[in-house]
């Protein structure tokens, strides 16, 4: 479909404090029905033109985004690239819904930042969880600011420092730094970054390995190390 449709908002029974969605997808007919099951819990936007969404999201500052991976054009990876390029999207929480995704384009999806995939047909009540999980209020956190060595992470908002410059790492590897740095010089298993990280995704541990490894070459300057332990997961070594 090569057709360009308006943004077009959705707040039928919405609140006026209600969250914000924006739902990408070439298909307009599934971003109306999107639109329908959401919006009377949630404030929906949608466009069908990939060429538009990026215009969209930083117009609405949208809570949450629903994402198609093959759209014409621009595709949903690339969309999801540049919205986590963006400092003032970059921590947005990103759910593709899409349909016959193969597991390299779902790995895909995740490396380029992805919080989550639904493949269609879907459960209207396991999207429905699924965003509220990402929605949630988080706890609080104990305390604001972890650290290791040289290194310091900020839980607030999310920023990692090295040697005093910021480092800019995606939502995931965030994450997975924030549970090594935690457990500092302990064995932190591959499984307990995919239940804490990536919850009931049907990802492989494969798709840690990767993050692990683009984390190495970002925080190169840590006076320390992430060590792998064979068969069961990865510790991160501080020179304190």
């Amino acid at each position: 479909m090569n057709m360009f449709t308006t943004p077009q908002p959705i707040m039928r029974g919405a609140a006026l404090a209600a969250k914000k969605i924006v739902i990408v997808d070439d298909y307009e007919e599934s971003c109306k029905l999107l639109a329908e099951i959401l919006s009377s819990t949630y404030d929906c936007s949608y466009t069908s033109d990939s060429q538009s969404a990026l215009n969209l999201i930083n117009q609405t500052r949208p809570d949450l985004i629903l994402l198609d991976y093959k759209m014409p054009g621009v595709m949903g990876v690339d969309v999801c690239r540049m919205v986590r390029e963006s400092e003032t999207t970059k921590n947005t929480p990103i759910i593709f819904v899409s349909g016959a995704a193969t597991i390299d384009e779902r790995i895909k999806a995740f490396e380029t930042g992805a919080d989550d995939f639904i493949s269609k047909p879907f459960h209207v009540k396991e999207l429905i969880l699924r965003i509220k999980a990402r929605l949630s209020d988080k706890e609080p956190e104990v305390t604001s600011e972890i650290s290791a060595a040289n290194l310091k992470m900020n839980l607030l908002s999310r920023q990692v420092f090295v040697d005093g410059e910021e480092v800019n790492l995606t939502p995931k590897q965030f994450d997975i730094l924030k549970l090594l740095v935690a457990a500092k010089n302990n064995l932190v298993t591959r499984e307990k970054c995919l239940t804490e990280i990536w919850g009931d995704t049907e990802v492989t541990s494969r798709n840690v390995d990767s993050q692990i490894n683009y984390l190495k070459r970002k925080i190169q300057k840590f006076h320390g190390r992430i060590v792998a332990v064979p068969s069961l997961g990865y510790r991160l070594e501080s020179q304190e």
